[in-house]
């Protein structure tokens, strides 16, 4: 622990202790993003907080009882905070009991040691998205494209922002994550099928989505911006089109017509949130390869983050369902197979 020295004078913590490291009994020196927070009383009357804590690799249930009234008073949900306490074992889990925490000041906190990030070159993977439209074979698409790409207050958010507050892809990146994906699944099905257009259907991979970049909150906890609370994804995104084709000297009206409809229709059915159900073969391909995608990460990351020996998922929540974990799954896992 010499190497996580907390001070409450607010000394810079050193971030070299993660919730997948912890193991009941150990002291704990740490700092860790604010999750949630409730300020509770005990069946004696005693006020405690009740909170969940976290890092990029996890969330911690935690209690403190020392002073909760003022403690709650001084810091939010979002804050980062250093903390410390000891780890212990609670109904089969752990949990963080903390002596006490104190706030880090926003300049010094790296929030990708607190939010999940895409594990690849987020500005590598930008460029790439670039390149694909610098040689798509209709110049009008290409050109409103890249004015999007291009537009400094568009590219800083998009190589950053999470696809979901939680369903899927919900990490640093992976917006980008997700629509890179759906460019590949879109080239790996063309072969299969005549008289698609990739010019539009890549279009709609890379944008249905886009305008998540200003409905999501992703500073701290991911949540909602009031402008997504009350506008929404698609139409923000519908709206960001349609500003960069006013200005495209010439743009051809059908084209217009087109890709706004791939944004409008991109999740399916109008009981999903979509404004129009898709109609055309490329809407209707992109909202089937979206839901595939989208899908698979919930799934596969429920199995991942679980963490446990089991052969099914807990319930999960976005899809009714448990889910059975493959021999490929368990492998991967490091779990065994047999009988």
């Amino acid at each position: 622990m010499e190497n996580n020295q907390i001070t409450s004078s607010g000394q810079k913590p050193n971030k070299s202790i993660y919730i997948k490291d912890l193991e009941s009994g150990s002291e704990l020196r740490s700092h860790f993003l604010v999750q949630s927070k409730n300020l509770m009383v005990a069946k004696n009357g005693k006020p405690y907080l009740a909170m969940t804590l976290s890092d990029r690799t996890g969330k911690l249930d935690t209690r403190v009882w020392n002073d909760a009234n003022e403690l709650a008073k001084t810091f939010n949900e979002g804050d980062v905070v250093a903390a410390w306490g000891k780890v212990h074992t609670f109904q089969n889990r752990l949990q963080f009991i903390g002596e006490d925490l104190v706030v880090v000041p926003e300049e010094e906190v790296d929030l990708t040691q607190f939010l999940p990030k895409a594990d690849e070159d987020l500005d590598a993977l930008f460029e790439e998205l670039k390149g694909i439209f610098r040689e798509v074979s209709n110049p009008w698409v290409s050109q409103l494209a890249l004015s999007l790409l291009e537009d400094p207050s568009i590219a800083e958010r998009y190589k950053i922002c999470p696809a979901a507050k939680t369903i899927h892809h919900a990490f640093l990146g992976g917006l980008l994550v997700h629509s890179l994906q759906l460019i590949k699944l879109v080239d790996a099905i063309l072969p299969l099928y005549e008289k698609i257009d990739r010019s539009l259907l890549v279009f709609g991979a890379a944008f249905h989505d886009f305008g998540k970049i200003f409905e999501l909150n992703y500073q701290g906890n991911f949540g909602y911006s009031d402008e997504g609370r009350l506008v929404g994804h698609i139409a923000i995104g519908t709206c960001l089109i349609d500003r960069k084709i006013q200005g495209i000297d010439g743009f051809p009206q059908d084209l217009e017509w087109q890709v706004k409809h791939l944004v409008l229709s991109h999740h399916g059915r109008l009981e999903y949130g979509s404004p129009k159900r898709p109609a055309t073969l490329e809407a209707q391909i992109l909202a089937n390869l979206d839901e595939m995608d989208s899908k698979i990460n919930s799934i596969q990351t429920q199995m991942t983050q679980e963490g446990s020996k089991e052969r099914w998922t807990t319930h999960h929540r976005a899809y009714d369902q448990y889910y059975y974990k493959s021999d490929a799954f368990m492998t991967s896992l490091g779990q065994p197979t047999g009988p």
